[in-house]
């Protein structure tokens, strides 16, 4: 047999290279041979986003958090003032977050001393001189159902909608997660939007989605079948930054109330704050002291399911890349619909031209047929 490697280097003919006709790669066109960035992360986007919950700012206590590309500066004062600013001491630069100090209302800089009230302003340099005409840059910032919310706005305007608290009720003490993921927090946002992978990903059966535009709000509908229980699902859309989830297992008497906050950190970083709250028809009708003590030991149980039922969504997010252009089946409708309502959020927009009414009639080997209902797709 002859070795044409060997055969190449001896008489000092090229290797025969094998070439595609006109006709092969005009069969195949999603063949490629260019190289270059193929995940590209999203703008930033508008609204309210999580910088941390309630609890982990305590009074007296300086916090600094990774928000959008940047660091943000959280403190409580000693009467309990949640005040957000940008990092720097407008001095000479000092992070605040890295020695500051909060003294009794005042934020005091590591570097010089100088305080600032919770207006902003210089009050006091620490070495006795005047202080100078200058004051922090305040985030706009709300305090809402055990979160501390931070308003986004790339045209630089104040809040043009506030997010709603929610009245949940009897049940256990929150349950948090916090999860750092690679990608888009925008993934995450559209899942609750996505019907057929809560059959694919998650097991559900029978399922059925329908959908309501209001303004900053998407709410999605979701009733299925989870082990042959009945499952109903609301989600509560509030701009691209936090998703209420109202979760229901009639036949056991089970509910499950979810606050899930999407920050994006930085590009392709982002984090997933949750807090969750178990509540059982039954265990709420006990005394207040044996109902406590139940709940605090069916919580670890919850925990542990509720995690086991999200993993998947990790690792597909987490490599997941974001399709301007998808190439859309009939299941897909409710989704889109929430991307191009999304599209509001993000400067330049998600979408261009989707239309769901477009998209073809589910056949009868749809396993999750849509059924849809907008009231509103005002802006």
């Amino acid at each position: 047999m002859t070795n044409t490697l060997f055969q190449a280097r001896v008489d000092g003919a090229p290797p025969p290279v094998a070439r595609c006709s006109e006709n092969t790669r005009a069969a195949c066109p999603q063949f490629r041979s260019t190289v270059g960035e193929t995940r590209q992360a999203l703008p930033y986007a508008d609204g309210w986003f999580l910088a941390c919950f309630a609890h982990e700012l305590k009074p007296g206590q300086v916090r600094t958090v990774a928000f959008m590309g940047q660091d943000l500066v959280l403190y409580r004062t000693h009467a309990g003032l949640v005040r957000v600013v940008e990092p720097y001491c407008p001095h000479l630069g000092a992070h605040l977050g890295h020695g500051g100090k909060v003294d009794g209302e005042h934020l005091v800089c590591p570097l010089h001393g100088l305080a600032f009230g919770p207006d902003g302003g210089c009050v006091r340099t620490g070495g006795g001189d005047s202080p100078p005409r200058a004051a922090l840059t305040a985030r706009h910032a709300r305090e809402v159902d055990g979160g501390i919310l931070v308003w986004v706005d790339h045209a630089g305007l104040p809040p043009t909608w506030e997010m709603p608290t929610q009245d949940f009720e009897a049940g256990s003490a929150a349950l948090y997660v916090h999860q750092e993921l690679k990608g888009q927090a925008h993934d995450g946002v559209e899942n609750s939007a996505d019907v057929a992978h809560f059959g694919w990903v998650h097991g559900l059966t029978d399922t059925q989605m329908s959908y309501r535009i209001d303004g900053s709000l998407f709410e999605v509908t979701l009733t299925a079948r989870w082990k042959g229980q009945r499952f109903l699902g609301t989600f509560l859309n509030y701009g691209v930054g936090c998703a209420v989830g109202l979760f229901h297992m009639p036949d056991l008497g089970v509910r499950l109330n979810s606050i899930a906050h999407f920050v994006q950190t930085e590009p392709l970083k982002w984090r997933l704050d949750v807090a969750n709250q178990l509540s059982i028809a039954r265990v709420n009708r006990w005394p207040p002291m044996l109902r406590n003590l139940t709940y605090r030991m069916l919580v670890p149980f919850a925990n542990f399911w509720l995690g086991w039922f999200v993993k998947p969504d990790y690792q597909i997010w987490n490599a997941k890349r974001f399709v301007r252009h998808p190439q859309l089946i009939a299941s897909d409708k409710t989704m889109i619909a929430h991307r191009r309502w999304a599209s509001r959020f993000y400067p330049g927009g998600l979408v261009d031209g989707l239309d769901p009414g477009a998209l073809p009639v589910p056949s009868q080997r749809d396993t999750a047929p849509v059924r849809l209902r907008e009231a509103s797709h005002a802006p």
